[in-house]
């Protein structure tokens, strides 16, 4: 009795199936595209989509201004931490797989910056 209550109070109905065209559409943009990554271009004037779009291939131009000694200090110490443990880590996989070291820095620089 108590589930078949549960069951009718909190239903939920099952959308129309739809054309197989407009399903992989779907499915392709919210694979590839997640987030419209245009919409901020959408319904601005010219002089404002170009710096947007400056902003968009250079990032340093819109947090630029903002960044701060303080920002600096603790990007370095992130740095010094990521390359502490990816240095020795990428050279010992290399040597596990009985590969030049080399090869496991190169990779787990390629790793760090996909």
């Amino acid at each position: 009795m108590g589930n078949t209550d549960f069951e009718r109070v909190h239903s939920v109905a099952i959308p129309p199936p739809q054309p197989f065209s407009k399903s992989l559409k779907n499915n392709l943009k919210e694979t590839f595209f997640p987030d419209d990554p245009l919409r901020q271009f959408k319904n601005q004037p010219p002089a404002r989509r170009f710096i947007l779009g400056l902003q968009y291939v250079f990032p340093i131009l819109e947090w630029g201004r903002k960044y701060s000694l303080d920002f600096f200090k603790a990007d370095l110490i992130a740095g010094i931490t990521i390359a502490s443990l990816a240095i020795p880590q990428g050279i010992s996989y290399a040597k596990l797989a009985n590969l030049p070291p080399i090869l496991g820095l190169c990779v787990s620089y390629m790793i760090q910056h996909l």
